[in-house]
């Protein structure tokens, strides 16, 4: 088939199903149980992918099948709605963007997209555990006490966190009840804690969480200089373990 034919039908119909999938999915993320939105997104996806195919732009049409499976495992109620999950999908439709931009361009639309198609085939997959990570909002240090108790010198440590212009948080984190290799979130958890700030205390204590000595959830007394709201989100990214 003559591709230049019909190249600018294709770029033109593309972005109008990019935009479309953008759209939907700022919907999707103020009401995730719509499954009717998720339709509407996977019926793009599910156009522009065999359009990319019919035009020979395979790196399209291979990102685009990729979301499309994630899309419908959701539609199908397979694997549910999370921010991470759509952090993954507007992550796609961004590469999906800029690779018809660049075909628009006079390029091949080729992009080095494997991370986002490695968290695809993961998601797909449930392989994806999405721990709950629930943070207190920002308080002084000596305030925190509900979920966890301290004694004299972990009280003292965090006093003097305090006065130093630490903030404190007690972190409530729940792993999915299929999260397989719960020791190795734990890890990543705790690895992302010890980057940004101190691990005070945690409950089920460090050890009997490295042993898996705990159901799904746990909590950790942490003192940072960084916003409740960022280590929440850096802490979310363990999901991509």
């Amino acid at each position: 088939m003559e591709v230049n034919q019909y190249l600018e039908m294709f770029i033109e119909e593309s972005k109008d199903h990019l935009q479309a999938c953008s759209e939907h999915l700022l919907e999707l993320e103020k009401n995730p149980d719509d499954l009717a939105i998720v339709g509407e997104i996977f019926r793009s996806a599910h156009t522009l992918k065999g359009m990319s195919a019919t035009m020979g732009f395979e790196d399209l049409a291979d990102l685009t099948h990729k979301m499309e499976n994630v899309l419908d495992a959701i539609r199908n109620e397979k694997i549910h709605v999370s921010p991470e999950i759509l952090d993954v999908v507007f992550e796609s439709v961004d590469h999906l963007e800029e690779m018809v931009m660049d075909i628009a361009n006079g390029g091949d639309g080729k992009r080095d997209v494997s991370s986002t198609v490695a968290q695809l085939k993961r998601i797909e997959l449930g392989e994806y555990a999405i721990p709950e990570v629930v943070a207190t909002t920002e308080t002084p240090v000596a305030a925190v006490a509900s979920m966890l108790e301290y004694d004299g010198f972990e009280q003292t440590v965090i006093s003097q966190s305090a006065e130093q212009g630490f903030n404190a948080f007690e972190i409530s984190v729940k792993l999915r009840e299929d999260c397989l290799l719960k020791a190795a979130r734990v890890f990543m958890v705790f690895e992302i804690l010890e980057k940004y700030g101190d691990v005070i205390k945690s409950n089920p204590s460090v050890e009997k969480l490295e042993d898996e000595q705990f159901d799904q959830q746990f909590y950790v007394a942490f003192v940072t200089k960084e916003s409740a709201e960022d280590m929440q989100k850096k802490i979310m990214k363990v999901s991509e373990v």
